[in-house]
């Protein structure tokens, strides 16, 4: 059993300026002083002192000559942003979130193909409602028929962000065409997009670290907790690729009989999960599959016991001294739902449903989605 989480997290911040912000640079940009200012649009200097520290504000009369004089249109002047900041689109994908949770699918579809016909140029955008949109697809399980029309329009995005010269986006876009196809079946297809994707490896061995550089000046100038912070930022990412490596082993060596193999794998990786401070949730996940591959009962219901009842503790980042740095809050109860669908549909799980331990523990947790 995997658990997928899709999020999006915005590292910047929006990058639009109050008036008195764009009037100040833009003077300074073009070396004029505020007396300048003050004599070309015929105020006083303490005038034009007052708008730079957000007091006053020009007179209306005087903003086009303002611009003209600071080499800048009105819509920038004002701050009117042509295109949706980072900010508006984080607010904007709670919207949809919402839309989705009261009138269904097929609204939230619906508002956000407006948004991207209203910004059809903005990649972040598109981007960032694809991914929503697909991971809230996913949630649902809509019969194929119903989901078939909102799938072809997720699949025309992604190929339209994998032509994105932005190498973030085209690959992310790249990566989960792929994922679709994979999980379609079509695998020819999904080996040309494959192979169309550089190798993050091969790139990475010609370079320095950039990281580990910003570390070194971090630590030559004193400043700590930025050092800290990328350390463990960088080491997260590290450990949750080895825990997905380990993961797809144990999968592999499952599927090719090699079942012992697969159990001292995944021995393995639950503790890993207890000597870097990880989420104990992930420590029952493949336990739980060489379980379920030999179809011992007893065994599977005991973990899902033990993992179910983790999945609504929080992982406690802040206590770690890994993590605390980087520590995150979350509701880990929102992947319940899909977690007990998995549980109820997967066929790797078909031969526990007749037991009635295994519907109490699913009747159980299905009471506390209300």
């Amino acid at each position: 059993m995997e658990a997928a989480e899709i999020y999006v997290q915005f590292q910047k911040e929006d990058v639009s300026m109050p008036m008195n912000l764009v009037i100040q640079e833009k003077r300074k940009e073009l070396g004029l002083t505020q007396e300048q200012v003050a004599r070309y649009l015929n105020v006083s200097i303490p005038a034009v002192s007052k708008w730079e520290k957000g007091s006053t504000s020009p007179d209306i009369s005087l903003l086009p000559p303002l611009a003209r004089l600071l080499k800048i249109d009105l819509n920038t002047l004002f701050c009117f942003q042509e295109d949706m900041s980072q900010q508006e689109i984080g607010y904007f994908c709670k919207e949809v979130l919402m839309v989705v949770q009261e009138k269904g699918i097929a609204a939230g579809f619906k508002v956000a193909e407006q948004k991207i016909c209203e910004y059809p140029h903005n990649e972040m955008l598109l981007q960032c409602l694809a991914m929503q949109l697909d991971g809230l697809l996913a949630m649902l399980e809509l019969p194929e028929d119903e989901a078939g029309q909102y799938n072809a329009m997720l699949v025309k995005w992604y190929y339209h962000l994998a032509e994105s010269s932005d190498s973030k986006i085209s690959n992310s876009a790249n990566f989960m065409l792929a994922s679709r196809f994979i999980r379609d079946g079509n695998y020819e297809k999904a080996q040309e997009i494959l192979d169309c994707m550089p190798d993050k490896e091969e790139i990475a061995s010609g370079m320095a670290d950039k990281r580990m550089l910003q570390v070194n000046i971090y630590l030559s100038q004193g400043k700590t907790e930025k050092a800290v912070k990328d350390l463990q930022n960088a080491f997260l990412l590290a450990v949750n690729k080895v825990q997905m490596l380990l993961h797809k082993m144990v999968e592999a060596e499952l599927a090719d009989g090699r079942i012992e193999t697969g159990k001292r794998i995944a021995e393995k990786t639950s503790r890993m999960t207890e000597l870097f401070d990880l989420w104990e949730y992930n420590s029952f996940l493949d336990p739980l599959e060489v379980a379920a591959r030999e179809k011992n009962a007893d065994e599977c219901i005991c973990l899902l016991r033990k993992m179910l009842a983790s999945m609504l503790v929080p992982w406690d980042m802040e206590s770690s001294p890994l993590f605390y740095r980087i520590a995150k809050t979350s509701d880990p109860k929102q992947m319940l739902p899909a977690v007990l669908s998995a549980m109820e549909r997967d066929e790797a799980y078909a031969f526990l449903r007749e037991r009635e331990e295994f519907k109490e523990l699913i009747s159980e947790y299905r009471a506390l989605e209300l």
